[in-house]
C-alpha cells in the first residue's frame, strides 16, 4: 500500500486538521486518491486560506460517498456547511469547522478529470489517475476578455441610468435602498477601472472570485493608490453621505467615460449624463 505523504504540506495552521482528515480517510480501502488544490497547493496559502481538500474513488464507490459521515471524517470539530452536486460524478461541500477553518471538501468519481489547478497529492493508489493529476496539475490562464467597445459603453450607460434613480429613491425617502444602487455602481467602477489599468476586461465583478479578483483588485491598486479605496469604502451612513458618495461615484465616470470611449471608439453617452446631472440638480433645489 503506497504510504501517504503530508510533508510537502506548508506549515500552517489548517493543514493540520488536512493531515488528520487524510490520515482518516487513507484508512478507507475505497479512496483512490487525495489531494489538496488552491493557495495551499501553490505556495500562496496563508493563515486565512480555505483548505481545497480533495478525494477520489472509483466509478462504483462514487454513490455511496454522496453522504460522507462528515462528522466522523472531521471529528471532533463540529461541521456545518453546504452540499453543491456536480451532476453523478463529483459533490462539493463546502465546510465551516468549529474551529473557524472553511474546509472545501470535494469527492469525485476516477471517471472524472479533475479541473486544472496547482495540486498537491497526498497520496494515490492508482498509477493512471496518478498521471491524470500531474496532467492537471497547473496554474489556470486568468480567464480575462479582450475590451469590447460595446460592452463598455453599455456599462457606462448602465451606470448613468442606475445614477439616474438616485432622486427617486431618495424623493420616496428610501434611503437604505440607495446603497444598493451605489454598490452596483461601485461594481461598475471596478470594472472600469480594470480596464483603464490593464487594457483587459475582467467581466461582471459579481460573478468573479476572491482568486480572480485578487488580480484585478492588485492592478487598480497599483494604477490609483489609497484613490479607489477612498471612493469605494466612504461611508453611506445617513442622506448627506449617501448623496456624496453618489457624487463622488459621477466624478469618476465623468472622468473615466470619456477617455475610455476615445480610446475604444465609441460615442460617449453625454447627453444621458447631462439629463441625469440636470435632474439631480432639480432634485436638490427642491429639498
Amino acid at each position: 500500500m503506497p504510504e501517504l505523504d503530508v510533508s510537502r504540506l506548508p506549515d500552517l495552521p489548517q493543514c493540520d486538521t488536512i493531515r488528520a482528515v487524510a490520515s482518516y480517510l487513507w484508512q478507507d480501502a475505497r479512496v483512490v486518491a487525495l489531494w489538496v488544490g488552491g493557495s495551499l497547493a501553490s505556495g500562496a496559502g496563508d493563515l486565512l486560506s480555505d483548505a481545497d481538500f480533495r478525494v477520489a474513488v472509483a466509478p462504483e464507490d462514487f454513490a455511496a460517498w454522496r453522504s460522507p459521515p462528515l462528522e466522523r471524517i472531521f471529528a471532533p470539530l463540529a461541521v456545518v456547511g453546504q452540499t453543491v452536486r456536480f451532476g453523478d460524478a463529483a459533490a462539493f461541500y463546502q465546510l465551516v469547522l468549529s474551529n473557524g477553518e472553511i474546509f472545501d471538501f470535494l469527492v469525485q468519481s476516477t471517471a472524472r478529470r479533475p479541473p486544472r489547478e496547482p495540486l498537491l497529492v497526498l497520496g494515490c493508489h492508482s498509477a493512471d489517475f496518478e498521471r491524470v493529476l500531474a496532467e492537471q496539475n497547473s496554474v489556470p490562464p486568468l480567464e480575462m476578455q479582450p475590451v469590447s467597445a460595446e460592452a463598455v459603453r453599455e456599462l457606462v450607460v448602465n451606470f448613468w441610468s442606475n445614477s439616474h434613480k438616485h432622486k427617486k429613491v431618495l424623493y420616496r425617502g428610501l434611503d437604505l435602498m440607495a446603497t444598493i444602487g451605489i454598490q452596483h455602481e461601485h461594481n461598475i467602477l471596478i470594472r472600469l477601472w480594470y480596464i483603464e489599468a490593464s487594457g483587459q476586461d475582467c467581466g461582471d465583478v459579481q460573478r468573479q472570485t476572491i482568486h480572480s479578483l485578487t488580480s484585478v483588485i492588485r492592478a487598480i491598486e497599483q494604477a490609483l493608490g489609497p484613490q479607489a479605496m477612498e471612493l469605494i469604502g466612504a461611508p453611506m451612513r445617513y442622506r448627506q453621505e449617501l448623496m456624496q458618495a453618489i457624487e463622488r461615484n459621477r466624478q469618476a465616470v465623468s472622468r473615466l467615460g470619456p477617455g475610455l470611449a476615445e480610446r475604444y471608439g465609441f460615442d460617449y453617452p453625454a447627453a444621458l449624463e447631462a439629463v441625469t446631472l440636470e435632474g439631480w440638480q432639480a432634485f436638490l433645489e427642491m429639498l
